[in-house]
This record gives C-alpha cells, sequence and structure tokens, in this order.
C-alpha cells in the first residue's frame, strides 16, 4: 500500500513539474512573439541588429530576468533535486536530527 502511495506521489510530483515545463515554454514563445513585434523597428534598423533601449525595452529586460530565473529553478532545481532533498530531510527526521 506504501508503494502504492509513493508511486501516486512521484507520478503526482513529475505531472506537476511536466506542466511548469509547458507553461514556462508558453511564456518564452510569447515573451519572443511581443519582443519581435513591439521592437521590430528598433530591432532591424538600418539592416542590422540592434538591442538597444527602446521604448519598452526595460519591459522584456525584467521580463527577461525573470523568465531567467524561472528556467534555472526549473531545469536547475529541478524534480529530481527536490526528491533528493525531501528524501534526505525524511532520512534525517528518521535518524531524530531535525
Amino acid at each position: 500500500m506504501e508503494h502504492q502511495d509513493i508511486d501516486k506521489m512521484k507520478y503526482e510530483a513529475a505531472k506537476e513539474h511536466v506542466a511548469k515545463i509547458r507553461k514556462f515554454g508558453i511564456n518564452v514563445l510569447v515573451f519572443c512573439i511581443l519582443f519581435l513585434f513591439l521592437n521590430r523597428e528598433n530591432i532591424f534598423q538600418f539592416n542590422e541588429f540592434n538591442f538597444g533601449f527602446g521604448r519598452v525595452s526595460i519591459i522584456f529586460w525584467i521580463w527577461g530576468i525573470i523568465l531567467a530565473v524561472k528556467a534555472v529553478k526549473l531545469f536547475v532545481f529541478d524534480y529530481d533535486w527536490e526528491r533528493k532533498m525531501i528524501e534526505k530531510n525524511l532520512k534525517n527526521n528518521q535518524n531524530g536530527k531535525l
């Protein structure tokens, strides 16, 4: 019975992780589309790329930083890292340590 609960817990955690990755991918796609649409004159000015601070550029810098932080959280501190930390804490709690 306990093994089934653990498998169900792992499945739910993996399902949630995949949903977060999907949401992140959609956010990146929306970011890219809006960035290109709103900065098309600034980017393709004089037949060369120009990524200077335009009228909406600061918003996109902030949004880009937020996306980068989310990427690190999703792909560096992912499900396996979280699972290992939970198992480590459970092991410490079983040994009487907090």
